[in-house]
């Protein structure tokens, strides 16, 4: 019996961290077809991913020191910048967004400004 329990919950941690992606996977990977070029609608699914727990799905949620991405004055090379690198506790994406996906990923930040 006690067997029996210790191998379900070792099953169930083995399935846990098999279904959970590792954080510095590629977001190309997370598309479903790759021929298919990167759009807006993947810029915000990426954003949604990785930002929103922080920044808010409308960029204006503000947690752990998040700016208000809806009222941002900053020029897309910060921008870029900002995003690539991090800054204060918001993590670096450098190793995560490829250089071809980096427009969209901007757009899709801008869209969030009023």
């Amino acid at each position: 019996m006690v067997l029996r329990i210790i191998t379900s919950g070792f099953l169930a941690s083995v399935l846990l961290l098999a279904s959970c992606g590792s954080s510095s996977e590629k977001v190309e990977e997370t598309m479903s077809d790759e021929n298919k070029p990167f759009s807006i609608d993947d810029a915000k699914a990426v954003f949604t991913m990785r930002c929103a727990s922080c920044h808010g799905d409308d960029g204006k949620l503000g947690m752990s020191g998040a700016k208000d991405l809806s009222v941002s004055k900053l020029s897309d090379k910060e921008i870029l910048e900002n995003v690539m690198n991090g800054k204060n506790a918001m993590p670096a994406f450098k190793e995560i967004i490829p250089n071809e996906q980096h427009e969209q990923i901007l757009i899709y930040i801008k869209s969030l400004r009023k």
